[in-house]
């Protein structure tokens, strides 16, 4: 009964967004719990809910789904971490970083009418190529915030950071945390951007 409890209220957002990676045609599996990836953007205040490995041919390499659970006023919120493994410099000083900003028509529950892309200075020529992008914009547009990090140090290579769009009540696991082919794509063409 003990056992039945806990898996009825387990976070599922890794089996959810795995499932829709084997249903657009990925190649991908559950990786083991404890596995250093885990630790990619994990602070002590966040829980990693387990990595997914992508085992087809793209940039992107493995998945963390990290969560912050949520208190009586601020409802859980999630985060998806795609990872692209690459050589990268060992210097903080190289750090380059891309955000998506949203801006909607009523601020928090309005619709969103244009993507604007906010970068450090390493960042920069990147986001002049998502800004020209429209494919990269519809993917802001429609699945939620995208933050692009390089990563040094303990990491190597780069991260796109996606925070789907948000539930407005808490939930055991994260809302609409789906994709068709064509978003995977774009993700991956993100990724390609970085590493050239």
């Amino acid at each position: 009964m003990l056992e039945k409890l806990k898996e009825i209220t387990r976070d599922k957002t890794r089996d959810n967004l795995y499932k829709n990676l084997l249903d657009i045609g990925l190649k991908c599996n559950l990786a083991e719990r404890g596995i250093v990836e885990e630790k990619l953007f994990n602070p002590w205040h966040r829980k990693s809910l387990g990595i997914i490995k992508i085992n087809s041919d793209y940039p992107i390499k493995y998945i963390n789904i990290i969560k912050k659970w949520g208190s009586k006023n601020d409802p859980p919120r999630w985060w998806i971490y795609f990872a692209i493994p690459t050589p990268t410099s060992n210097s903080e000083e190289d750090y380059a970083e891309v955000k998506s900003i949203r801006k909607k028509s009523i601020p928090i529950f309005g619709r969103v009418k244009s993507i604007d892309w906010k970068s450090n200075n390493n960042g920069k020529n990147l986001a002049n190529k998502f800004t020209n992008d429209s494919e990269i914009n519809s993917l802001s547009f429609k699945l939620g915030d995208i933050k692009v990090q390089s990563l040094h140090e303990n990491f190597s290579g780069y991260s796109i950071e996606l925070e789907f769009n948000r539930a407005r009540f808490p939930m055991l696991s994260a809302p609409n945390v789906t994709m068709n082919i064509s978003q995977w794509n774009t993700l991956n063409k993100i990724a390609k951007m970085c590493i050239d």
